[in-house]
């Protein structure tokens, strides 16, 4: 069963408090997970160094970073000791699974981003932010390899800005049209409005519209957003990995 600690200290953002809990009690309605929230300050010596002990060892076993070392406050300072900001612990079965925020292969993963997807998940069972591979390296491995999308297609250019969004990888086709796509670990329910967005492309280089394909290059979809993404004539790629020896 999972179950989440949001700890707390008079320095935390007011704002940002006010808005994990109000992820918390989405969740909770959702997926009936349940929280409580605790005052750092009122936490006596001993049970903030366990505290600190258990964010080491779930940093150890679950190799990411927590403490601070300039990229953005994580729930150890600098100075070895338990920081200050808002922190949230995920407890499965009484024992803590994982620590909010981190950093996994070089990627901030904060509060809202996690509870968030959590929230976004069919089955929260299956969720998992400490992917071995990230978006970066999927971007990464499709502008090397663009035929792993389509036989023929080009690599154009990554990180385009637009009107109201920047698109994550372009490519063109042998029949000369442009794909834009969004790159995702899982597919999430905004992703088809985030690729829709990007028709303004299509004003910005003088391109006909009707030239224009949209997609979206992800390791994971549900079922369900992949019928939505066929329903808006969004395309979909997922990389997998296929036996050979």
């Amino acid at each position: 069963m999972l179950e989440y600690e949001l700890y707390l200290s008079a320095e935390s953002d007011e704002k940002e408090i006010d808005g994990y809990i109000s992820l918390l009690e989405t969740l909770k309605e959702k997926h009936d997970i349940d929280y409580r929230t605790i005052d750092l300050e009122k936490l006596p010596d001993d049970e903030k160094e366990e505290l600190t002990e258990s964010i080491r060892l779930i940093s150890r076993k679950n190799a990411v970073g927590v403490v601070s070392k300039g990229g953005g406050a994580l729930p150890i300072s600098r100075n070895k000791n338990i920081g200050k900001i808002g922190i949230l612990i995920q407890i499965e079965d009484d024992k803590p699974r994982n620590v909010y925020p981190h950093e996994v292969n070089k990627k901030r993963i904060d509060i809202t981003s996690h509870l968030e997807t959590m929230i976004g998940a069919d089955d929260v069972s299956h969720v998992t932010d400490q992917e071995s591979i990230s978006e970066e390296d999927i971007s990464h491995m499709i502008s090397t390899f663009p035929e792993l999308i389509e036989e023929g297609l080009k690599f154009m250019d990554t990180e385009v800005e637009i009107s109201g969004g920047r698109i994550d990888a372009v490519f063109r086709s042998k029949s000369d049209e442009h794909l834009l796509i969004e790159i995702e670990i899982e597919a999430r329910d905004n992703a088809i409005g985030q690729v829709q967005r990007f028709i303004t492309y299509a004003e910005k280089y003088g391109i006909p519209r009707d030239r224009i394909r949209l997609g979206i290059v992800c390791a994971k979809i549900s079922e369900s957003r992949l019928n939505a993404c066929i329903g808006a004539g969004v395309e979909v790629y997922t990389l997998s990995l296929e036996k050979r020896a």
